[in-house]
């Protein structure tokens, strides 16, 4: 197969169907920020939101615990992602109802159900292995990362306008978290019907935590990992809503407009380099760069108080993600045991959690003693990233 040249259409089956649920989904992305700016208006400052979803990743880091006694058996592929959107439709169903004297406890019950999700995230990376094929896995995923955002694009940009200028008030946004509610039901039907099971793809929910280890030779890679959970957790969706909202003075129809660019450079250059040859370390070190560069961006735009350098840094963002993703995933497959692809994902989703359990908190906290923080501390840990690879590709001539 030419895979220089491969097209969407030819995609195995269960690659395509999977490919399409993400893109299906991806406009309920909307409620992450819709969240934020609806916690904004009705009286909330960034540090009681941090401090809030600090004790939501408290609450959810004993969920393996809970849920594993309830489920003692491996999950088909097929109902962990069906879960994962009936989860989060009822925390939206139930954050339709945060108003009033009790809105802070329904908050917290909404979010957390829907937090919930994460525990099982690790069937996507497990599902992606075995539904991508190994020759045309990095053409795979910019197939995965470009088609969603032809949805986004359009979207976005609508959702924010009409919350923006139509109906900017407190009640349509909680109209929209009972839209998604029922979208992501219907969504959980689509995976029912479509996502086809794959025997090898299935997820376990253990109760009790082995003691993680890292294979051995690859603990540079391991800690590249860690690095980039870090700097990408310090600048979670509620630091980007304060950072235009209020700190820029921005409205919701403009931080949707990011996501526009976002989804803009993905779809141009996704469709640039897909066809192009995939050069693992300067695809690796010039997307982590251009994290870097982003960062450089956001400290500009507070210095001047311009959105202009904002929508550079989401450019820089993107096309270091185009670059960097396909080929550190590609990498991170290579790196695992075949038999230990899903315990491997469900360990480190367990050390996502662990290391993000107070990282909400401390964003808040850093970009409220200085807007600066966050991103200066992010850069850092980008640019130790950047060592890294250069460090593995070194020792590995064809890491991926």
């Amino acid at each position: 197969m030419d895979t220089k040249n491969l097209r969407f259409r030819d995609l195995p089956h269960d690659a395509k169907n999977y490919i399409l649920m993400h893109t299906l989904g991806s406009p309920f992305m909307i409620g992450e920020y819709a969240l934020i700016m609806y916690m904004f208006m009705t009286g909330y400052v960034i540090l009681q939101i941090g401090i809030l979803f600090t004790i939501v990743n408290i609450i959810v880091a004993l969920g393996p615990f809970i849920v594993g006694k309830l489920i003692d058996h491996a999950l088909g592929a097929k109902i962990t992602m069906a879960i994962i959107y009936i989860l989060e439709s009822i925390g939206y169903f139930v954050l339709f109802f945060a108003i009033g004297p009790y809105a802070s406890v329904i908050l917290l019950i909404g979010i957390t159900i829907m937090k919930l999700e994460t525990i099982f995230y690790p069937i996507y990376p497990t599902y992606e292995h075995y539904a991508f094929p190994e020759n045309i896995r990095e053409r795979a995923f910019l197939y995965h990362i470009i088609v969603p955002e032809y949805v986004q694009i359009v979207a976005f940009p609508a959702f924010g306008f009409v919350l923006s200028y139509v109906f900017p008030t407190v009640e349509a946004y909680r109209y929209l978290f009972l839209a998604l509610s029922i979208g992501d039901l219907l969504m959980a039907v689509y995976v029912m019907r479509r996502i086809g099971e794959i025997k090898e793809a299935t997820f376990v929910v253990k109760s009790r935590e082995k003691k993680f280890k890292i294979p051995k030779g690859f603990a540079s890679l391991f800690s590249i990992e860690i690095g980039l959970m870090l700097a990408e957790s310090l600048i979670p969706a509620m630091v980007l809503a304060y950072f235009v909202l209020i700190v820029l003075k921005e409205t919701f129809f403009v931080l949707m407009l990011l996501e526009v660019i976002n989804s803009a450079v993905t779809i141009l250059l996704g469709n640039f380099v897909k066809n192009k040859e995939i050069k693992s370390r300067n695809w690796l070190v010039s997307g982590v760069l251009l994290f870097v560069a982003a960062q450089s961006m956001f400290i500009l735009a507070a210095h001047v108080n311009s959105i202009v350098p904002v929508f550079l840094a989401i450019v820089f963002l993107t096309a270091g993600n185009v670059l960097w993703f396909p080929v550190h995933r590609s990498l991170l497959y290579k790196t695992i045991p075949k038999d230990k692809r899903g315990s491997f994902f469900g360990s480190m989703s367990t050390i996502e959690r662990t290391m993000a359990l107070f990282i909400p908190f401390i964003s808040a906290l850093l970009v409220t003693v200085h807007v600066y923080l966050p991103f200066i501390v992010a850069m850092v840990l980008y640019a130790v990233c950047i060592m890294g690879y250069i460090k593995i590709t070194k020792q590995a001539p064809q890491p991926v």
